[in-house]
């Protein structure tokens, strides 16, 4: 944005303590600390397997701008179950030996690396597609986000297509089998890499997949629970991940009812292709609620993941996780936008990142109401030591009045229309005075007690 642009734009967001003001065209903003809903646990982004040639010498800017700016805390990192196979096929398919059809026809397929189970024969196993992610964008990341102090956490998501397979063999519907092919996995990435997924995603778009049924993924993940933990590991597991939303109950009924699936399984999981209707939000939200385990909104690519899904996935759904985009392909970050020299954030992720930027793992969702919800919709968050950040969809210019915001110092940023910007003065706000905002446009405007 122009420097004249973010001027006027800061010009027109305006704040001033509200003591003796009177609200001129608004909306009262008020939480109440004691209804507390989910606490946030990850604002994640999809690995993708290679980066397009034109977003390569950008690599080290995406990945700085998408930890600071868009404020990512949690990597999926997809394997695909041809790992169990011996054709080599993903570094052939690089080397140009193997077209890319002719990968993608048989990157689900398996070849079982023995007889037993448990018994693992590394020989087996082909990580060079696993390996190629975590060396190109997983260790990148995690260097960036130690260096700042923070942590970054890995979900491993099991990824098996078979539609697309033309030929061979497919074995992980065999519950022991799919444990023994977890194990192997977090076995070959504590010995060469030094650590291993914090998160197994059980089955990525089970649709996908007609092997697959409810039950048969419940006692998937009841073994590969079993299994990992007799080895030290304990991942929380997430399902089920569903393309359609409206499969996610369904789907995760099936699971539950078998013995054992639900001992580790702490993510209930849908994407938003499909069937995204607010009562089925609402519903899945219920299920949760009643297996007593979280929610997680986990896919909605090309830009269609906008701060309204979120806002309707946090008060609706009540998740705890959010993924809008991969780190690359379809990536917060416009390639085809530069401007003087740096990359300009996409539409969608300019508007959420006015929450996931500024609300933190641990953070607690508490209640709170708009006296004109179509002018200030509002979002509130407190984080462990009490601080406040409130998030205001804003349908249109006007002001809104924030009452209850404990004593402290504020900041202002916002994204509308014309562009956006943050007001560099803090406000300091007294215990009883409510605070005005001025908001400038449609769009978003988050008010944080947080100097970062």
């Amino acid at each position: 944005m122009a420097a004249s642009m973010v001027r006027r734009l800061a010009a027109a967001v305006g704040v001033s303590l509200a003591a003796n003001v009177a609200l001129a065209d608004g909306a009262r903003i008020t939480f109440d600390r004691t209804d507390r809903h989910q606490t946030i646990t990850a604002w994640e982004a999809t690995v993708d397997l290679f980066w397009p040639e034109n977003l390569a010498s950008h690599q080290p800017e995406i990945l700085d701008r998408i930890l600071d700016e868009i404020g990512i805390t949690r990597l999926r990192l997809g394997i695909f179950s041809g790992t169990e196979n011996t054709d080599r096929a993903f570094d052939r398919m690089r080397a140009g030996t193997l077209g890319y059809q002719g990968w993608r026809e048989s990157r689900y397929a398996t070849v079982n690396d023995d007889d037993d189970p448990f018994h693992i024969n590394p020989d087996g196993f082909d990580f060079a597609g696993l390996d190629w992610r975590i060396d190109t964008t997983v260790l990148p990341l995690k260097e960036r986000a130690k260096a700042r102090g923070k942590t970054l956490e890995i979900n491993l998501n099991y990824v098996a297509f078979t539609k697309q397979n033309r030929g061979g063999s497919y074995i992980h519907t065999d519950p022991e089998e799919y444990a023994e092919f977890m194990l192997a996995s977090f076995l070959h990435m504590q010995e060469k890499y030094g650590f291993v997924p914090d998160a197994v995603e059980a089955l990525l778009e089970p649709e996908n997949s007609p092997e697959w049924t409810p039950e048969r993924l419940g006692q998937a993940i009841a073994a590969a629970t079993r299994r990992l933990d007799h080895a030290g590991f304990r991942p929380r597991f997430i399902a089920p991940s569903v393309t359609d939303a409206r499969n996610a109950v369904p789907w995760m009924q099936g699971i539950a009812a078998v013995p054992g699936a639900m001992e580790g399984l702490k993510e209930l999981s849908y994407h938003r292709y499909r069937g995204a209707q607010n009562a089925v939000i609402t519903g899945i939200a219920a299920e949760a609620a009643r297996l007593g385990i979280e929610t997680s909104m986990l896919e909605l690519w090309s830009d269609r993941a906008t701060f309204q899904v979120l806002y309707s996935d946090l008060t609706l759904g009540n998740v705890s996780a959010w993924q809008g985009n991969t780190v690359s392909t379809h990536h917060q970050i416009d390639p085809a936008r530069p401007r003087d020299g740096k990359l300009v954030l996409k539409e969608n992720a300019r508007y959420f990142r006015q929450c996931t930027a500024y609300v933190h793992p641990g953070d607690t969702r508490i209640g709170a109401e708009s006296t004109d919800p179509a002018l200030a919709a509002p979002v509130v968050f407190e984080g462990p030591a009490g601080e406040i950040v409130v998030i205001l969809r804003a349908g249109r210019a006007g002001q809104a009045e924030i009452t209850g915001l404990p004593a402290g110092t504020y900041y202002v940023s916002y994204a509308v229309e014309a562009g956006s910007g943050r007001i560099e003065q803090p406000f300091a706000v007294v215990a009883g005075t409510p605070l005005i905002v001025d908001m400038p446009g449609k769009g978003v405007v988050t008010v944080t007690a947080r100097a970062d």
